[in-house]
């Protein structure tokens, strides 16, 4: 007699975190995550960068924010740099 198992289906791991953002005051479609239990990089400067807001888990990511690359930029870096790939897009609160 078989055994037939089934696996659950594989589902999109989703964001385990809350990311502060940070907007290029020069480059406005460059932002910056920086995980909230994290500090902040020195070279977000309020001269040329400001702070957009809190990205949560539950948050639509913005176009452009890709999490497995936010994971990898975290891990080795402690931030994430990613740039609006949508002109029209903003980041809906």
């Amino acid at each position: 007699m078989s055994s037939i198992r089934y696996l659950a289906p594989a589902r999109a791991r989703g964001r385990d975190c809350t990311y502060n953002l940070f907007r290029n005051r020069l480059r406005p479609e460059l932002l910056c995550a920086v995980p909230e239990d994290r500090p902040v990089p020195g070279f977000l400067d309020p001269g040329g960068w400001r702070y957009e807001r809190a990205l949560r888990p539950s948050d639509k990511s913005p176009p452009g924010f890709e999490e497995r690359a936010a994971r990898a930029g975290v891990r080795f870096n402690g931030f994430y740099l990613f740039q609006i790939t949508d002109a029209r897009a903003e980041l809906a609160a």
